[in-house]
């Protein structure tokens, strides 16, 4: 775990989990958050949920600005929740202002994979997703990820997610939760 310098003045209210598509904001932000006794909201499956399509249909039908709107909205709501668990998608970072939104007694980590685990993973993935189906995504993925890396390091905490099991990278996460919600003198 790499902890990033910054200023808690607030106990941790929120976690949000960032990462690259595949780096595994899902599963982890969902055994986080029942280790933590919190909520969890998958922004993707939200949104589906709201829009009642999946987002590569919202995204081709309602164009991609659309969608990143959808996520903002989303993300305001999450900003006055309380012990919250979040897993936005992959591009959400490619708006900071949205994790501005959530500074104040949030706790944001990053989920690092190489570029070559997320190919991997991205061919197990059962959801369509974008790069999926061509011969070899590793060269754009990694190109992604180098035009992203600025903004994955605004992350409070990374988070080494590569050829772990989801409940360990999970229990250090909340450990570091729990840690600093202690600081407060809170239960955790």
């Amino acid at each position: 775990m790499m902890d990033f310098p910054g200023s808690y003045q607030r106990p941790i209210e929120r976690v949000v989990l960032l990462g690259f598509m595949c780096s595994g904001k899902s599963t982890v932000g969902e055994s986080l958050a029942r280790r933590l006794g919190w909520s969890f909201v998958d922004f993707d499956v939200e949104i589906e949920k709201v829009e009642q399509r999946p987002v590569w249909e919202i995204i081709e039908s309602r164009g991609e600005e659309y969608f990143r709107a959808l996520e903002a909205d989303l993300t305001e709501a999450a900003s006055q929740q309380r012990y919250l668990v979040m897993a936005p998608g992959g591009a959400w970072i490619t708006r900071p202002e949205l994790l501005d939104r959530l500074r104040v007694g949030t706790l944001s980590i990053r989920l690092m994979v190489s570029p070559e685990e997320t190919v991997r993973r991205l061919r197990e993935d059962s959801i369509a997703r974008p790069l999926r189906d061509e011969v070899d995504p590793t060269g754009t993925v990694a190109a992604m990820m180098a035009d992203r890396e600025q903004l994955y390091r605004l992350a409070d905490v990374a988070v080494p997610a590569e050829g772990r099991s989801v409940e360990d990278i999970a229990f250090e996460i909340e450990q570091v939760v729990r840690t600093r919600r202690s600081a407060f003198g809170l239960a955790t």
